[in-house]
């Protein structure tokens, strides 16, 4: 036969073979030997196959193995990525509240504060009043034990001024006899009135 029917199912399995084929990522190769990249050079900073190892170009060089190397190289990477990452985030933080409006969060912080402003106000004159009260009281208990002591010595001292007026109007010799007592007496209330408190 010069033209044999074509074989659909081993056509299909061509085609899906070549398609990943050519998905598939080609094989790293040294540009200068052809063979497969396998080591990092750490002093070139670049992969480099076994014979670029050997060779004048890398003497003395440090190799690792090409996954540590790009393992430690992304984790480096990841590392100095961060403070870029953090920075975009704050500048995207910016834009939103830009977008809210100009006034609208510094408008929120203001009557937080006022709002803290006024409840420290109202608890401070709280206290205040308290402790006023406070020493009003005192002073108005001081200013009755003073009364009561006013209180006694008035009545005392009523009691000598009538029984000095009851002595002035007795008789010379009764007056006589009653006087150096009387004089005693008024002394030592006198004393205790001067120098009782």
């Amino acid at each position: 036969m010069d033209h044999p029917p074509c074989n659909l199912a081993l056509k299909n399995l061509c085609e899906t073979f070549l398609q990943e084929r050519d998905q598939r990522s080609p094989e790293a190769l040294c540009s200068l030997h052809s063979e497969k990249l396998r080591l990092f050079c750490l002093d070139h900073q670049q992969p480099v196959c076994l014979v670029c190892r050997d060779s004048r170009t890398h003497t003395n060089h440090r190799f690792r193995p090409i996954d540590e190397a790009a393992q430690d190289l992304r984790e480096e990477l990841q590392k100095s990525l961060q403070p870029f990452q953090e920075k975009l985030k704050l500048f995207e933080e910016v834009q939103v509240k830009t977008h809210e409006g100009p006034g609208s969060t510094h408008e929120t912080q203001i009557k937080e504060q006022f709002k803290k402003l006024h409840q420290f106000l109202e608890e401070e004159e709280e206290a205040r009043m308290a402790a006023l009260r406070e020493e009003e009281e005192q002073k108005r208990r001081m200013m009755e034990e003073k009364m009561e002591a006013v209180s006694r010595e008035i009545a005392a001292l009523s009691h000598t001024v009538r029984a000095t007026e009851e002595e002035l109007r007795a008789e010379d010799v009764s007056f006589l006899h009653n006087y150096k007592a009387a004089s005693l007496s008024r002394g030592r209330e006198s004393y205790s009135l001067d120098y009782g408190e």
